[in-house]
């Protein structure tokens, strides 16, 4: 019987953001607790507004649990851990990266020499989207684009909570 693994849950808050004319404003964030969801918001205000930490922690209000707005993550991707840390490297950046944009995007172009591609490619990770010649009519670039298995190692890499 396989084992069941649940999903790793990035947690959604919305946080209450006074502003210099008396309306509020709510921020969307992701923290796994409500205290870190105010204080990357106490940050933000405090790099926006150019103000003190005293005066961006008044101006910050109630934080609410926005559970609907989570996002479930997949645990990393079995094949993951065989792959060279060039190629994973590959996979991520073709994905879009490790933040909270991630998966915007599902290709990687380069040189038709580039050894970490073709090796990605024998993974079934990327499949040849286009392929442009050069001046000597010979392939100079190519452009790949992420298969459904390199979406899934891609997206299983991704960290909880993100660095902005």
């Amino acid at each position: 019987m396989p084992i069941h693994q649940e999903s790793r849950i990035r947690k959604a808050y919305s946080v209450t953001v006074r502003r210099h004319n008396g309306n509020h404003h709510y921020c969307e964030v992701y923290a796994p607790n409500a205290s870190k969801a105010r204080a990357q918001v106490i940050s933000m205000v405090r790099d926006a507004w150019d103000c003190s930490f005293r005066d961006a922690l008044q101006t910050v209000g109630c934080v609410a649990r926005l559970p609907d707005r989570d996002v479930a993550l997949p645990h990393r991707h079995p094949l993951a851990g065989s792959l060279s840390h060039k190629i994973l490297h590959c996979v991520v950046h073709a994905y879009g990266g490790l933040g909270l944009k991630a998966g915007y995007r599902d290709h990687f172009y380069t040189s038709a020499n580039d050894w970490v591609m073709r090796a990605a490619l024998y993974h079934c990770l990327f499949h040849v989207l286009r392929v442009d010649k050069g001046r000597d009519g010979r392939p100079d670039m190519i452009m790949y684009e992420l298969t459904d298995l390199g979406r899934n190692v891609a997206h299983g890499e991704q960290p909880t909570y993100p660095e902005h």
